[in-house]
């Protein structure tokens, strides 16, 4: 492997909050491989000359008594931009009426993917809907969802799970027992409403209150206003309402991600696309609507005010949908922006999303006995629930109505599903017409149709963004990160490494590896200079608290001489140094995005990272224990362990690492292996052993040579890289075992670490 250092700049901000934003940018691209002196004549791209026809395609279902009016012709149409009527550069009537079907002698696969298909994406939201409630709205669907199969409909299945996310249980099928099987699974999970809070937690936002109520100036506490006796009197209800409000924005973060990834899969197919949401409704994170019975319990203006800002002021901004802050626009207040901007995203790829509210009443779910349990332990928080509900719903309809299609809600919507869907996926209108500008601006443009016949009823998006095409890339950006499992265009491997600094702060330490056969050879476009963009993001699995969040510019040039040295090679790997940052003893997710501009490829990888706070631990802990490569370090450093700003090894005396990402080793070859122990009752003389395991099950000690170590008196952790001897390993997949023996009784080992590697032949 081969190792490119790429940081020659490093820039962090921090803000006096916990959460630390991580930021690095290179100015320049950096010129790290053999031949780039190549004369800039072979370097540089002829240039190329574009034209586009830019098309906007507004869809229109006209319906009169719940049925399809097919008699319209283009004159009956009137169509306006931002108020201004445009004309109408093209009229078709879509019909997928059913009818027998031939099949042409010869298939030309373009025309085949360019003429629209009847497809619909069903999303069970198992986020935000009760067990019972998915269970009986899905037994009618499954029957509805299959008559619109035996009109040629293809179905795709995918449920939004609490715990995965979006996941697709049935790609497009018009099998009806598979469709029938995917809606069972996907039939939902209970939603436990939880009304206590951990006292850790209660503690910990008491603290935070009062130091915001706290005025900079010395006050009396007899002096106290009748605001701040009025914020204490509903303390209790405002921990829960906190506690609430974590909650709802974590399932409003995997809605959000979930629709995203949803419209991902749905934007390259032609014409329109349908998506049918089966949700309780979509959480609303609005102040004014957070809490209602506090609102109303409080007389005055200026008490409401200040209940407001001391509780909705704890919670972050909402950047949930953009974690990667590359939009570039103020961080979003509240759920509402969030939904707008998702409506005008769903416009412009041309996605209609259809909603049926599976609610049920809770009086009509509970009867006896479970009633009353169910009203003593749960109708408090019911009770708080009944105004936010009401928003849940309205969310639906908005996010339906604003994108052309319709909700299914009441005691009806059984009924209706099946009417309504058979109309709208098998007729509509579609109109089009050029936008009064030559290029997109990345602006929201409102749409109106007017049909001049009388007593009609019509349907249609009522705007959308006009993207350009980087910010475009930039939506689908965002969309990669909270589903990186559909992203992998870009195939790489990835490593983040909570190194522990002589501080006692962590600094993150990423690393990646890219394979130069699929990332360059199978891509390679012309000699030129290349560009890619890694958004890097590290967030609390449980809060969605930001631990940081960066940009790293990657560049080099593709010149002959480059080509051909990486013919010798599988992967070139890049490291980077985070900012020095107090974690909490919490899991975190790290998620990388590896970003092509040119061809606007991502690919991405994710996993979860654990940085256990030292204060609160008694036991002895392996905090790394990290496979790599050992070079020599020709720079002047102390004896001490330190990762560098220059490339992103971590050097210690005349040694420097590498962390091999691929952990692909050849037998005979050389490799290390970092470890980082902490000892809180001090430093040991009991050094790790190495065992290694290979498919035949067998265990083989590995020898292992101590180069260097350093001992942190005040942190109390060992740092120490051991020199391996992969020799009694047989090529192919391999666990190596590091063990630290409690004692020379062969009891079993008190610390121990299972590494996956690759022994090449």
């Amino acid at each position: 492997m081969y190792n490119c250092r790429v940081m020659d700049k490093s820039i962090f901000k921090f803000t006096k909050k916990t959460i630390v934003i991580f930021l690095v940018s290179v100015s320049t691209l950096i010129l790290c491989l053999y031949g780039y002196q190549e004369p800039q004549q072979q370097l540089l791209p002829q240039e190329k000359y574009e034209v586009k026809v830019r098309l906007i395609l507004v869809d229109v279902i006209v319906t009169k008594d719940g049925e399809f009016v097919k008699d319209l012709s283009k004159e009956d149409f009137e169509l306006y931009e931002d108020e201004k009527r445009v004309p109408i550069n093209s009229f078709e009537l879509i019909s997928f009426d059913e009818r027998e079907l031939t099949i042409p002698d010869e298939i030309n696969p373009q025309e085949q993917f360019r003429t629209p298909k009847k497809r619909l994406a069903v999303v069970f939201d198992s986020i935000n809907s009760w067990k019972r409630e998915m269970k009986h709205g899905s037994e009618q669907i499954v029957d509805d969802l299959v008559s619109i199969v035996k009109l040629g409909h293809e179905v795709m299945v995918l449920q939004l799970n609490p715990s995965r996310g979006i996941e697709i249980i049935q790609s497009f099928t018009t099998n009806e027992d598979l469709i029938r099987n995917s809606v069972e699974r996907a039939s939902g999970s209970i939603w436990k409403l939880e009304t206590h809070i951990e006292p850790s937690r209660v503690e910990q936002t008491e603290t935070e209150l009062e130091t915001q109520a706290q005025p900079e100036s010395e006050t009396i506490p007899s002096e106290r206003t009748e605001i701040e006796r009025a914020l204490d009197s509903t303390y209790f209800e405002d921990m829960q309402r906190i506690d609430f409000i974590h909650r709802e924005r974590l399932r409003f973060e995997k809605t959000i991600g979930g629709l995203l990834a949803t419209f991902n899969v749905m934007r390259g197919f032609p014409g329109r696309k349908y998506i049918l949401l089966v949700s309780a409704g979509i959480p609303d994170l609005s102040p004014p609507d957070m809490f209602p019975n506090i609102r109303s319990g409080i007389p005055g203006a200026d008490i409401e005010d200040a209940y407001i800002n001391k509780v909705w002021g704890k919670m972050d901004d909402i950047r949930v949908f953009d974690p990667f802050n590359i939009l570039d626009k103020n961080a979003f207040k509240n759920g509402e922006e969030v939904l707008r901007e998702i409506i005008r995203f769903a416009n412009a790829q041309n996605i209609s999303i259809y909603s049926f509210d599976s609610s049920i009443f809770v009086k009509n779910i509970f009867s006896g006995a479970s009633a009353e349990y169910y009203q003593q332990n749960e109708m408090d928080h019911l009770r708080f629930r009944q105004g936010d509900k009401i928003r849940k719903v309205q969310n639906l309809r908005w996010l339906s109505e604003d994108t052309g299609a319709d909700s299914l809600r009441g005691a009806n919507k059984l009924g209706d599903f099946q009417k309504v869907m058979g109309t709208d996926l098998n007729h509509y209108y579609q109109l089009s017409f050029y936008p009064r500008r030559d290029q997109a601006d990345d602006q929201y443009h409102k749409i109106k149709v007017k049909v001049k016949r009388g007593g009609v009823d019509t349907r249609f998006r009522k705007g959308y963004t006009d993207y350009s095409d980087n910010e475009m890339d930039k939506m689908i950006l965002v969309t990669a990160f909270y589903n990186p499992e559909f992203f992998k265009d870009l195939p790489f491997k990835g490593e983040l490494i909570p190194f522990i600094s002589e501080s006692g702060k962590y600094e993150p330490w990423m690393n990646i590896a890219l394979p130069v056969k699929e990332i360059f050879e199978d891509r390679f476009v012309e000699y030129a200079p290349k560009l890619f963009h890694l958004h890097i993001w590290l967030k609390d699995r449980t809060s969605g608290e930001k631990g940081f969040s960066g940009k790293i510019n990657i560049g080099l040039n593709l010149s002959p001489k480059f080509m051909e040295f990486i013919k010798n090679i599988d992967y070139l790997s890049y490291h980077f140094k985070g900012p020095e940052i107090e974690f909490r003893n919490k899991e975190y997710q790290s998620v990388f995005a590896l970003f092509d501009p040119q061809t606007s490829e991502i690919g991405t990888w994710d996993t979860d990272v654990h940085f256990p706070s030292l204060k609160d631990i008694e036991e002895r802990i392996l905090i790394n224990c990290v496979l790599g490569d050992l070079t020599e370090n020709l720079e002047k450093e102390k004896k001490r362990f330190a990762l560098s700003k220059k490339d992103g090894g971590l050097v210690c005396g005349q040694h420097k690492f590498y962390p091999k990402v691929t952990n692909q080793f050849e037998r005979w070859g050389e490799a290390s292996v970092f470890m980082q122990v902490y000892f809180p009752d001090g430093r040991t003389n009991i050094q790790p052993e190495f065992l290694s395991r290979g498919k035949d099950m067998r265990i083989y000690p590995i020898e292992g040579e101590l180069v260097v170590d350093s001992w942190n008196k005040r942190t109390k952790v060992w740092s120490v890289i051991y020199k391996l001897n992969f020799s009694p390993c047989f090529p192919g997949d391999n666990s190596l075992f590091v063990e630290f023996p409690e004692s020379g009784d062969g009891s079993e080992p008190y610390m121990s670490k299972e590494l996956k590697m690759t022994i090449l032949r």
